[in-house]
């Protein structure tokens, strides 16, 4: 926990392939009402090939903060994370994801909360937004505003908690990393350990931020963008985190409502009745040799036109090679975790 009206915080950003939207958070993060000598922005660049870096050096060698450093190395979110860990200054690590911005009040109302809280970590609402181009931002954000209920400055405590938009007490470091096995999932991870070593997690209802995702580049994309190497680590252990982090109790009621708010889940479950009709389709009656390649074929078309040609070939690929496997672990530990709450 912190102490002191405005103690000294490192904001850790880790980015790559970012140069739509950096200049957007970075000017956010300009723009913050705290203390800008009692900030040291940190940035891990995971080797970018367009002009990331190039955009993030202008921007930062014209602000008024305390320092920054920025560190360019291929490596995985969970690695990059711990880089911001090793480097950090001061009491408390932001982490602060490349396509989030915050108003200029954020900052200093997430120090004020773990201050007067004695909390170790402290998230912020976090909405959604897509957008066709990044000039639509502002007015997406300026909407989804006018649409949020913020009353009641809500405080409340959590068990489970991302790390796109939070601030974690040094002290916490001092007993936890980032898994780097977790290429997705780490946050959720990270944040299940802290509070099973009782640390103390907060969210502030009353503080907005905005996730911006572009509708030709979503979200997902980041794990297209993943080297495959990267994408494959600890397929198993991700799935367990997301099952176990999903509810406090697993049931069947929970698992139908996972799966079918997490729909892609089910079609990667899809692939093994198809090949399985398939395999019949050659011994029984040849039209069902048909359903695995109409499968692959109809997902291969949708991804093309999403995303293109080129990346709609490769989500097609991962989906079989990673959202197969992760998909059916999904299931293993849905099963395995209601049997052991059942008992």
């Amino acid at each position: 926990m912190l102490y002191g009206e405005s103690p000294l915080i490192t904001v850790g950003v880790v980015v790559r392939n970012r140069e739509w939207i950096i200049g957007k958070m970075l000017n956010a993060l300009l723009s913050q009402t705290y203390p800008h000598d009692k900030i040291y922005v940190l940035i891990v660049d995971g080797n970018s090939s367009d002009k990331t870096v190039e955009i993030t050096e202008k921007i930062l060698e014209k602000g008024d903060f305390k320092g920054y450093k920025i560190i360019v190395k291929e490596c995985s979110i969970p690695e990059g994370r711990n880089l911001c860990i090793d480097n950090m200054q001061g009491d408390a690590l932001l982490s602060w994801d490349s396509d989030v911005i915050m108003d200029s009040d954020a900052v200093s109302l997430m120090v004020k909360a773990m201050i007067e809280n004695k909390a170790d970590i402290v998230d912020v609402k976090c909405v959604e937004i897509f957008v066709n181009s990044i000039e639509d931002a502002e007015v997406k954000i300026k909407q989804a505003k006018s649409m949020q209920n913020q009353s009641g400055a809500a405080i409340h405590v959590v068990s489970v908690t991302g790390m796109g938009h939070t601030l974690v007490a040094k002290a916490v470091f001092n007993n936890l990393r980032f898994d780097p096995d977790l290429t997705v999932c780490e946050d959720l991870d990270f944040s299940y350990r802290a509070g099973k070593k009782g640390y103390k997690m907060i969210a502030l209802g009353h503080v907005l931020t905005f996730d911006v995702n572009m509708w030709k580049k979503g979200y997902s994309d980041t794990h297209i963008d993943m080297p495959l190497k990267y994408a494959v680590r600890g397929i198993r252990k991700k799935a367990e985190i997301q099952v176990l982090t999903y509810n406090t109790k697993i049931t069947a009621k929970v698992t139908i409502s996972f799966f079918l708010k997490n729909k892609r889940y089910l079609f990667y479950l899809g692939y093994a009745p198809a090949v399985f009709l398939t395999i019949c389709g050659l011994f029984l009656y040849m039209p069902l040799t048909l359903a695995f390649p109409s499968y692959l074929l109809a997902f291969a078309i949708w991804q093309i036109r999403k995303r293109g040609f080129t990346r709609g070939l490769q989500s097609t690929l991962r989906s079989i090679l990673i959202g197969v496997p992760y998909a059916s672990w999904l299931v293993f530990y849905s099963i395995k975790n209601a049997w052991s709450d059942a008992k």
